[in-house]
């Protein structure tokens, strides 16, 4: 019944959890508390989301992104306690095997979205949501098995989310976030839990939603620290740089890039989670060019830019924006003719990727040259790039 409390607690379900909860003895000989009737009000909604978007459900797609949606749930993720939850109790008995497989298939998705962009995974992995995770997370399980099952399937939720994130449906993606945000907590997943709010100030800014971006990278920072990972606490401060370079505050930019490196020299990177392994010099000097090409700054943001491209070649959506980022710094700079010749090598390395955001860096370069189309390598580039945008 503890488990229970707590679940009411942290869910805000005035004890309606701690009335569903009987206890039994699994198999193991372990005590584990079962709810007997519907899943938690959390865990029912992340259930409902994966079966309505593997079923294309339409009305998934009509609302709107609104980046003031995550401020809520990034504040109860840094005010409410971590609680460990209650399996459903359904009839498999779920072990440490099968959270491994839900990692090793999290592996796969991971290179292929690297590789091929989001719109390469996205409909696999909710089915692998719906079909696989589902079925786990309605077993039987021990405390243990229990965390570690809800911090792999936040895991999936937020890579979910990253790939829908990744071809623009920006609302959806939206959801999936804070799901997988409220599964991190149930898992007690401090690291997670930061990441996925770093990710969220991320698209935030993406979006063009600056103070939203600053209150989810500093939301993100206050866990990182909580958590002990000094990398995510990097990561967040550069992400806040970037929600300021896009509101035009040039000071707050320069003083949260300043910590951005600080932090990131001093973190120590043994313990990382295998998960933030992408996060090294060349993501960090990508962020720092992205940021300056907000302020507007190409003159800064091309030395950075050029940087990022000394990066491991596992991450080719990400060389596609790195060589995008160097075109739009030069157009920024006034330099048109080296724009044309880098987004060209952008477009080069973006062939095959399906992402909606590699495909608008290149609309984005397109129209910065607009006003040079008559010279000839702006042209060469303008008309290749529209094949490719469509």
């Amino acid at each position: 019944m503890a488990v229970a409390a707590l679940l009411d607690n942290a869910l805000a379900a005035d004890g309606r959890l701690a009335a569903m909860v009987r206890v039994q003895s699994p198999a193991d000989g372990g005590l584990v508390a079962v709810v007997t009737t519907a899943e938690t009000d959390s865990l029912h909604g992340t259930l409902e989301l994966w079966a309505l978007d593997a079923q294309r459900q339409d009305f998934l797609t009509a609302a709107a992104f609104n980046a003031s949606a995550f401020l809520t749930p990034a504040l109860r993720w840094l005010t409410t306690p971590s609680t460990s939850s209650a399996p459903v109790g359904g009839p498999r008995v779920v072990g440490v095997p099968d959270v491994e497989m839900i990692r090793q298939m999290l592996g796969v998705f991971r290179t292929v979205d690297n590789q091929y962009g989001g719109g390469q995974i996205r409909e696999r992995i909710v089915r692998f949501l719906h079909h696989d995770v589902a079925e786990l997370l309605r077993g039987r399980y021990d405390a243990v098995t229990g965390a570690a099952l809800l911090s792999a399937a936040a895991e999936a939720t937020q890579l979910a989310g990253w790939a829908t994130y990744d071809v623009g449906r920006h609302a959806l993606a939206q959801r999936y976030m804070v799901h997988a945000l409220q599964l991190a907590g149930a898992a007690e997943d401090r690291p997670l839990g930061a990441e996925i709010l770093a990710a969220m100030s991320h698209q935030a800014a993406y979006l063009r939603a600056g103070g939203e971006a600053v209150d989810l990278a500093r939301a993100a920072a206050r866990a990182a620290q909580d958590a002990g990972v000094g990398a995510i606490a990097a990561e967040a401060a550069v992400l806040e740089a970037q929600g300021h370079a896009v509101d035009g505050d040039h000071a707050a930019t320069a003083g949260a890039l300043d910590r951005a490196e600080r932090l990131f020299d001093q973190a120590e990177r043994a313990t990382d989670p295998q998960w933030l392994g992408y996060f090294d010099e060349a993501y960090l000097a990508a962020k720092f060019g992205q940021t300056f090409t907000a302020l507007g700054r190409g003159d800064l943001a091309l030395r950075f830019a050029r940087r990022s491209l000394d990066m491991d070649e596992r991450y080719a959506r990400g060389r596609a924006f790195n060589l995008a980022l160097v075109a739009r710094a030069h157009a920024q700079a006034g330099d048109v003719e080296e724009a044309a010749a880098a987004g060209h090598q952008a477009a080069d390395a973006a062939e095959g990727i399906d992402s909606a955001r590699s495909r608008d860096y290149l609309a984005e370069i397109a129209d910065r040259l607009a006003p040079h189309a008559g010279l000839e390598p702006v042209a060469s580039y303008r008309a290749r790039a529209a094949e490719l945008v469509g």
